[in-house]
């Protein structure tokens, strides 16, 4: 366990990465914010502070407490994947409110986010629970649960690059090739950093994180689809 006594610390750094890039995009509009938004967000707040105050607990030897706390945990997680589903319809919202000519991302962007961020949220849901499944083995089922924190990460990071990129270029200028391109700058490195430092770079969960970049590479190809667009319209009620 000594690989592991400092987890809590590397998993306070992310969350706090995380709350960074989300900050201008939940709080100054927070009122105008939906329920489903507010919820997923403490919700996954929630589960990353689990993730740095359970290490610590194992750690120390607090392993009742632990295992206590870890059954509200995943709870927890499950409201954060059922809420994170719950707002897929957002890119379709921003498809429909899409004009041609306009500054900002082509059409295909939106749906392509959408396909992204469902199959980030199957891969949340696995990780968490392959996390439960192999909770007596602390080495694999705290990994799995670091790289549910990676999978869950990239939309609050993609959007706090998105203002970053606002703030600096006018709206004609904004390509999102390199918005895409900066946020992969924050989350490959990252994940590369703790799969290395918790001996897990050819871990399957790792290689998950890594599959997780390639659907986001392919963002484009699958929002231009016609056939995707029309089954996903299908699919998703737009509120």
């Amino acid at each position: 366990m000594e690989r592991y006594a400092k987890l809590h610390l590397w998993m306070l750094g992310l969350f706090l990465l995380v709350q960074i890039c989300i900050f201008k995009f939940y709080w100054p509009s927070f009122t105008t914010k939906s329920w489903e938004f507010h919820f997923h967000y403490w919700l996954v707040s929630a589960w990353y502070i689990l993730l740095i105050v359970q290490p610590y607990l194992a750690v120390n030897g607090k392993m009742e407490r632990h295992r206590t706390l870890g059954i509200l945990g995943f709870l927890i997680a499950g409201g954060a994947i059922f809420t994170g589903f719950s707002l897929l319809d957002f890119p379709l919202k921003l498809a429909a409110k899409w004009t041609p000519g306009r500054p900002g991302p082509p059409l295909a962007f939106y749906y392509g986010t959408l396909v992204a961020e469902f199959v980030l949220m199957l891969a949340s849901a696995y990780a968490i629970y392959k996390g439960i499944l192999l909770r007596k083995n602390l080495r694999e089922h705290s990994w799995w649960l670091i790289a549910s924190a990676f999978y869950m990460m990239m939309p609050a990071v993609g959007r706090g690059i998105i203002l970053i990129w606002r703030s600096a270029l006018p709206p004609e200028k904004l390509n999102p090739i390199i918005i895409g391109v900066s946020a992969e700058l924050v989350y490959i490195p990252l994940l590369l950093l703790f799969a290395s430092k918790f001996g897990k770079i050819k871990h399957k969960a790792t290689l998950i994180g890594v599959f997780l970049v390639a659907v986001r590479t392919l963002r484009f190809p699958l929002g231009s689809s016609e056939t995707i667009q029309t089954f996903l319209e299908a699919s998703i009620k737009v509120s």
